[in-house]
């Protein structure tokens, strides 16, 4: 008797536990509002074309699914962006945010840096940046990473560390040394690799790898592309020569004279960080082109290379010349436009394009289902000079709103 009593209020426990959970799931109070529905804006997903009054659906950080008449969940957070465009989050190639004193990037990211809101107010989801340099007679030097502003969070701030590896190759100095360095680690794993053919362990034990090779043995295995600054055809041309000696990866920085020389630089796969505003003179004492030009970015596309775009100054400032730092990143692509590039290709050069050149394509740079949801929501075309950020979303969650900003919030289209 005590038993088939025992066996009923287990029962009745059971079922009273089973209607608890679904009043609890079915209460306003107890809503999933995991799911976040960005609904009704043109959506520029940079590598699928335009989608009209589209809908993006967020669940845990990621985008979930992308398109048209789309079922939003009854449940989820709503954005309105009817008549807005929606697009990833911009990518700054180049970039000075988010980081303090320090050797290693990891451990003096400052998510509370006033920078950090005004990368978020100006669309800007993902930056590269970098500590030191190359030094004295080292020719390679310095750390870099890969951050999002993720105001007041520490622990989604940093996406890679070590994405490239920053050198010198100006100089007379610089570039000697830089050879000198990938010769000896050149010559050291062809010993290894003829060794470990041969199955010859008494020379791979005696082999020795020469010090301070390792970072450019990264190099030549390809795993880092060297990240070098050239602004002059000339030293373009020679960083081709070391290509093609090396067979190393390069992403060259300032490479204002590249239109001279850009079928070289599209047949050595060399990645370009240009700014179309930057102003050479040309050279008065050679016959040969030189100089700057407002279609460098076109010429470059029309031989088939990848370029990311950079404005003149890679901080967010709030004094000096307005729309020449990070705060103006689409005019500066804008300005490659004006100059003959195609509107696709300058959006790519801010977002997709350049989340490739530092390494990060796989998560970012553009609106794909799986991708990471760093997602902004304009006012506006993006190259239009009124165009103001409305919302911007890292991982899902909305971090900027233009309507209680302290920046832009009483800025409106009709002022």
């Amino acid at each position: 008797m005590r038993k088939n009593l025992q066996i009923s209020m287990a029962k009745t426990t059971y079922m009273v536990l089973v209607m608890l959970v679904t009043l609890c799931t079915a209460s306003p109070l107890f809503a999933d509002e995991s799911v976040t529905a960005i609904k009704g804006g043109d959506l520029y997903t940079i590598t699928s074309g335009i989608i009209k009054n589209g809908t993006v659906l967020i669940e845990d950080g990621k985008i979930l699914r992308i398109g048209q008449n789309i079922e939003i969940p009854k449940n989820a957070k709503v954005i309105d962006a009817r008549r807005k465009v929606v697009m990833p989050g911009l990518v700054a190639a180049t970039a000075e945010v988010g980081v303090g004193g320090g050797s290693k990037i990891a451990d003096s990211l400052d998510p509370f840096q006033h920078d950090v809101s005004l990368a978020l107010a100006s669309g800007i989801t993902t930056a590269y940046v970098s500590r030191g340099g190359p030094s004295g007679s080292n020719p390679i030097g310095g750390t870099n990473a890969v951050i999002k502003p993720t105001y007041g969070d520490l622990d989604n701030m940093l996406v890679k560390e070590s994405v490239a590896q920053n050198a010198a190759f100006r100089s007379w100095m610089g570039k000697t040394s830089f050879r000198q360095n990938l010769r000896k680690a050149q010559a050291y794993l062809q010993k290894l690799d003829e060794y470990t053919r041969k199955k010859d362990q008494k020379k791979l034990q005696e082999l020795k790898k020469p010090s301070g090779v390792d970072t450019y043995i990264r190099l030549l295995k390809k795993e880092l592309p060297a990240r070098l600054r050239a602004t002059t055809a000339a030293q373009i041309l020679d960083i081709v020569e070391l290509i093609d000696e090396f067979g190393i990866r390069v992403i060259i920085e300032d490479a204002i004279e590249a239109w001279i020389v850009a079928e070289q630089i599209a047949k050595h796969d060399i990645r370009l960080i240009i700014t179309p505003r930057n102003k050479r003179r040309p050279n008065k004492y050679i016959s040969a082109p030189s100089g700057s030009t407002l279609e460098n970015a076109a010429i470059l596309k029309k031989a088939g290379v990848k370029f990311a775009i950079v404005p003149t100054s890679p901080y967010f400032q709030t004094w000096g010349v307005a729309g020449r730092d990070l705060m103006a990143l689409p005019m500066e692509a804008a300005f490659a436009v004006r100059g003959g590039l195609d509107e696709q290709t300058a959006l790519e050069a801010i977002t997709i394009t350049a989340a490739e050149i530092i390494g990060v394509a796989d998560r970012v740079g553009s609106l794909q289902v799986g991708k990471d949801a760093d997602i902004i929501i304009l006012d506006g075309h993006p190259f239009h000079h009124k165009t103001f950020v409305e919302w911007t979303l890292i991982n899902g969650k909305i971090l900027y709103d233009k309507s209680k900003s302290p920046y832009f919030s009483h800025i409106t289209h009709n002022d």
